[in-house]
């Protein structure tokens, strides 16, 4: 249903929602000004209608509006196989980052797998990853300086985590990390769905001089639960199909955007 041939007020709530609901899953994001405006009802009928998407658990509401919702946490290998193609794509890209003698830390993301099942043995790189299944496509792939950051292994994420790991992360200080995201926002930053894969991720974030993430196009404009870090620490966000309007945000954040 078009909302230029209907009055947004003479809809039932539901296909008010149904409305908004569709343009922050096209936009990753909604204002309720803007939205306001654009429907010529007051922000006090948006906001009603945001809440109870929120309540259902379809968006997150923030200040000023609503964020497309992260992806819900799944095993490893159905993460794996969502966004397949797309996540080898953005991993072949971000070879491009890469410089001969660098130390890489990778952390347990099905996306950094896929990096590490592209790395390049001529680069002479030393490679750090709490991920049993990352250290094993390295190797595979000619990797010889490896590092398998130990601790007790997290059956959802494949990857070591707890007290163990976080020191060991601590005594490292790779030239590059590759963080994997379940959500990025402007405002909230790189989050992630689970607790203890965010005190892996803040301490990779700490011990790292240099920040990037391959996020597809359905990790943009959202968030999750636990914060890892704010969007001025990211340096590289290599990721696919951001509109120009999303890509100025990050840039103008000091993220430098990189389009597969």
């Amino acid at each position: 249903m078009s909302s230029a041939s209907v009055s947004y007020d003479d809809l039932i709530p539901a296909e008010r929602q149904r409305l908004l609901l569709a343009c922050v899953e096209r936009d990753g994001r909604i204002a309720s000004v803007q939205a306001a405006a654009q429907f010529g009802v007051s922000e006090d009928t948006i906001r009603r209608d945001l809440r109870d998407l929120a309540d259902a658990g379809l968006l997150d509401r923030v200040h000023g509006g609503a964020l497309r919702k992260a992806p819900a946490s799944h095993p490893f290998e159905t993460r794996l196989a969502r966004n397949h193609e797309e996540k080898k794509r953005l991993a072949v890209y971000a070879l491009r980052l890469l410089r001969k003698g660098m130390t890489l830390m990778l952390d347990q993301s099905t996306s950094n797998l896929m990096l590490a099942r592209a790395l390049p043995a001529d680069l002479e790189l030393i490679v750090a990853t709490p991920s049993p299944d990352i250290a094993v496509a390295a190797l595979d792939r000619g990797i010889s300086d490896l590092v398998l950051i130990g601790g007790k292994i997290d059956a959802r994420s494949r990857g070591a985590g707890g007290a163990g790991a976080l020191e060991q992360i601590g005594r490292i200080r790779p030239d590059l990390c590759f963080l994997g995201a379940c959500a990025i926002d402007v405002a909230a930053g790189v989050t992630v769905i689970e607790y203890e894969d965010a005190c892996v991720k803040r301490a990779m974030v700490a011990a790292a001089a240099r920040i990037a993430v391959l996020a597809t196009a359905d990790k943009l404009d959202a968030r999750a639960s636990f914060a890892v870090a704010p969007l001025d620490r990211l340096d590289d966000l290599v990721t696919e199909n951001l509109p120009d309007a999303a890509r100025q945000r990050y840039a103008a954040a000091g993220v430098e955007v990189h389009l597969v």
